[in-house]
């Protein structure tokens, strides 16, 4: 959170922080800025170009990157993902052919980051094996489409975990051609010389999105922002970095450790400048505000559920209905909206619920 000024007593500035963290679905973490701007496809394929090797580059067609369906991806990770999973199909081959990209966002040194990321692939195969045989496609000669898992590293500190799952298990040597392994491509932001940090005029939003989640940690991170909060200008008319904007001064309210209350209200004034707002409602009628719509959207959410349910099954069990109203995630719910639309039947619904 903000750092205060020594003038702010700590009960004033404990009140507030608790009032922004009992607003729902805020204050915005590192997690959840990572969520919102990796879905951004443009963002999503220029990173890709740069962090993935030209070896792998070379044989990708990344202009055909697709972004997992929130139905796949629900089943995959339920409630509790922090992750991207990209399909990008082989450069010149058929359609059915792809890589899938598991994109693991850490804000904290985990060494068993690969461990967690092994098991997601093979849940992504798992799930495709269940495609394959709802389509009648589960022969003897089915293949599942490799997983190759990038973990993004962002944190104060250089990461140190193993990028290797074989890493995380007992060396003995008599097993050594026999444990598991998956190699993963490990890009770590709290390593990255800012001369290194991708700048497309065509895709400016990657820029600044890597910049400010690496300046977060900083001390002098009013200084820093500013520079990059500057760079936006010449786009304050487009809707996507208008919004990019407001996503960059949640974040920074919410997750700056070292920005006094002066920075802040700096900060503040240079982004009214930049997206031509005069009146920017305060840090704390901005993330009620957030708090409520997304109430809303996540009611409005579970009614489209049980509706599409209710149209097309006639009558859903109560077990489901109670299920489905008890639901907090709005991600998660959008998801089972796509399901619902896609499901043959109640019980198979069910099963994407457990």
């Amino acid at each position: 959170m903000v750092q205060e000024s020594s003038s702010i007593s700590k009960t004033e500035n404990q009140t507030t922080e608790q009032e922004i963290q009992s607003v729902g679905g805020w204050p915005l973490t590192h997690d959840k800025l990572f969520r919102e701007v990796f879905q951004w496809i443009e963002l999503a394929k220029a990173f890709l170009r740069f962090v993935l090797p030209v070896p792998i580059l070379s044989r990708l067609d990344i202009d055909g990157l697709t972004i997992e369906p929130k139905d796949f991806l629900s089943v995959v990770f339920r409630e509790t993902r922090a992750d991207m999973i990209y399909r990008v199909p082989l450069l010149g081959r058929e359609e059915s052919l792809c890589v899938y990209i598991l994109l693991e966002h850490k804000s904290f040194n985990d060494f068993f980051t690969i461990f967690q990321a092994d098991q997601y692939a093979g849940q992504i195969n798992q799930q495709e094996l269940r495609r394959a045989a709802d389509d009648k496609r589960l022969t003897v000669d089915f293949r599942l489409s490799p997983v190759l898992v990038i973990i993004f590293h962002h944190d104060e500190i250089a990461f140190t975990g193993p990028v290797d799952v074989a890493g995380v298990y007992e060396d003995y040597d008599f097993l050594a051609d026999y444990i598991p392994r998956r190699r993963a491509i490990l890009f770590d932001l709290s390593t990255l010389p800012e001369s290194e940090i991708p700048d497309d005029p065509e895709v400016p939003e990657l820029f600044v999105v890597l910049r400010i989640m690496q300046v977060i940690f900083s001390t002098d991170i009013g200084t820093k922002c500013r520079v990059v909060l500057e760079r936006l200008k010449p786009y304050s008319e487009i809707p996507k970095y208008r919004r990019l904007i407001r996503f960059v001064w949640f974040y920074l309210v919410s997750s700056a450790r070292h920005m006094s209350r002066h920075e802040l209200t700096t900060i503040t004034e240079l982004v009214k400048q930049v997206i031509g707002e005069k009146n920017m409602p305060t840090i704390l009628e901005q993330f009620r505000a957030e708090g409520k719509a997304e109430g809303e959207a996540i009611g409005e959410a579970r009614g489209k559920v049980l509706t599409i349910l209710e149209t097309r099954f006639s009558k859903v069990p109560q077990n489901i209905e109670r299920t489905v109203r008890e639901m907090m995630d709005p991600v998660a719910l959008e998801s089972l909206v796509e399901h619902a639309k896609a499901c043959q039947s109640l019980n198979e619904f069910a099963e994407s619920l457990k």
